[in-house]
């Protein structure tokens, strides 16, 4: 396992040449947050003398355990999603020294410097990490040749805590800043890597692709990405300001603080404290009512807010149509979005039936006009449960990308659209093709994360989709018709449920896929 250097702005690391692929942990691109540092914009990361190992994950960002508000399948799902530890922080440090990004990039030398792709985790804009095994990015970064860069970046009360009219001007958006920052440092030093500055494609899913619509709309990220693609997350506008100012005017009610200086003195416990109230709140779905909000382009909670400096307006909207030209989009959904969201709902089981399912459609609002026999008919083989997942997911998730796509379609340089469909097992089969399934299948980790299953299908698949991402991060095309206004076009990842195939079992998930 040779150790390997390279010299950036900051001074020179020290990183690992292990299997094909050249590894850099826990890069600092920003100053540490804490201090006097909490709610202000990143500060640059400072220099360091000899050299520094990046041998290990950095810090996750000070975030609310997800953990103990799992019930009922909850646990099971949660622990098949992060290994490690059945949470995204993986069993890693949490700090506030958190500005850190990862890298990968083929060990073998180009004639040319490769795309890069930016990877902004999910989790809403409240949790996760750039650390979670489901995107390690050593085999994406090897079959797609391809360099691979993880963020971490602050979130919750200390990235989204508006705090402009107590004098910070840039606090509602700390959070976002933080990754426009990471751009930056990609921008300046990923030649290093046998990166392409000038070819970046940044791509998140659910909350990453909120912040992915986010950074389209930013104008001090112009000109550091090229392409975009927005998986699960059709978050497209930030918050008005009064909601932000109606969240500041909560918390500092809840944790009892009168101004800046108190909340800068405050422990990471106390304002973690404030935000588990906040979330306990206003969750994605009511607990136990077993309906999930549909209606919804951005997240409720702490997230990126309306303001005329850092995020002025939708980048999808009319007021910033010229955000988008000369950039492509990918966009996307999976079938069975809120399997995830329903996993701990008692009333939603997989021995469901039709009448049950049929009459849970019909108290739904809005509704369409669309039954259960409407859904079900051109999928006889799909479970009642999944057909009424397909149902919410569609209005979650797949009808708000497809408005997202029709108004990039006439700006962008390209849209092209997909579903992911491929199931899994687990849970007896109560997920469908869930929410954050895909993942594994993108980064061509399936044997790591027991989400997948065991189905052999999905070397296949994962294969298929590591192929798209890559082409469209070299090409600007991911290999299928793109779509327009008028017209769209989505492509299929993966086999629906009943129709799926046994394929070889080894499938060299780290061949070229371009």
């Amino acid at each position: 396992m040779p150790f390997i250097t390279r010299t950036v702005d900051q001074g020179m690391l020290r990183g690992i040449d292990n299997a094909g692929t050249i590894t850099f942990l826990g890069v600092p691109y920003g100053a540490d947050t804490s201090g006097a540092n909490r709610f202000r914009p990143p500060q640059p990361a400072p220099r360091w003398e000899g050299i520094r190992d990046a041998l290990t994950f950095g810090p996750t960002a000070p975030q609310v355990d997800t953990r103990p508000a799992a019930a009922e399948n909850g646990p099971r799902l949660l622990s098949m999603l992060y290994p490690r530890t059945g949470s995204p922080a993986e069993g890693g440090p949490i700090g506030e020294d958190c500005l850190r990004l990862n890298i990968w990039a083929p060990s073998d030398a180009s004639p040319s410097p490769r795309p890069v792709i930016v990877w902004l985790h999910g989790g809403g804009f409240t949790h996760g990490s750039g650390n979670e095994m489901a995107f390690n990015g050593d085999v994406l970064a090897q079959a797609g040749d391809l360099v691979v860069v993880t963020v971490t970046h602050r979130l919750g009360i200390l990235g989204f805590l508006d705090l402009r009219e107590l004098g910070e001007e840039h606090s509602a958006n700390a959070g976002m800043l933080d990754i426009v920052a990471a751009l930056d440092w990609v921008h300046a030093n990923i030649a290093a890597f046998g990166g392409d500055p000038d070819r970046v494609t940044v791509c998140g899913q659910s909350g990453g692709s909120g912040k992915v619509a986010m950074l389209n709309a930013m104008p001090a990220a112009q000109g550091l990405f090229h392409r975009s693609i927005m998986m699960s997350g059709p978050f497209r506008r930030p918050a008005p300001e009064a909601v932000a100012a109606s969240l500041r005017a909560h918390a500092m009610e809840i944790g009892g603080h009168s101004s800046v200086d108190e909340l800068r003195a405050a422990s990471l416990e106390t304002l973690l404290d404030v935000q588990a109230e906040i979330l306990r709140q206003a969750p994605l779905e009511p607990a136990g009512k077993g309906e999930l909000r549909v209606d919804f382009d951005s997240l409720p909670g702490f997230g990126p807010s309306h303001d005329a400096a850092d995020i002025p307006g939708d980048a999808f909207g009319d007021e910033a149509s010229e955000l988008l030209a000369g950039k492509g989009l990918m966009i996307g959904w999976t079938a069975h979005e809120a399997g995830m969201f329903l996993a701990d709902d008692p009333s939603y089981r997989v021995d469901l039936t039709a009448d049950e399912a049929s009459t849970r459609l019909e108290a739904m609002r809005p509704i369409d006009g669309i039954g259960y026999a409407d859904l079900a008919g051109p999928r006889p083989a799909e479970p009642p449960h999944l057909v009424f997942a397909r149902r919410v997911s569609s209005l979650m998730f797949e009808k708000p990308a497809r408005e997202i796509a029709r108004l990039a379609a006439d700006r962008a340089d390209g849209v092209w659209i997909y579903a992911f469909e491929q199931p899994t097992e687990v849970l007896g089969g109560l997920l469908g093709a869930c929410h954050s399934l895909e993942l594994a299948y993108v980064f061509g980790t399936v044997d790591r994360i027991p989400l997948t299953g065991r189905d052999l299908d999905r070397l296949a698949v994962s294969r298929e989709m590591m192929g798209a991402w890559a082409r469209f991060a070299h090409e600007g095309d991911p290999g299928w018709d793109r779509s327009t206004a008028d017209m769209q076009n989505v492509h299929c990842f993966g086999t629906p449920y009943g129709e799926g195939l046994s394929l070889p079992a080894d499938v060299d998930m780290t061949a070229p896929v371009v």
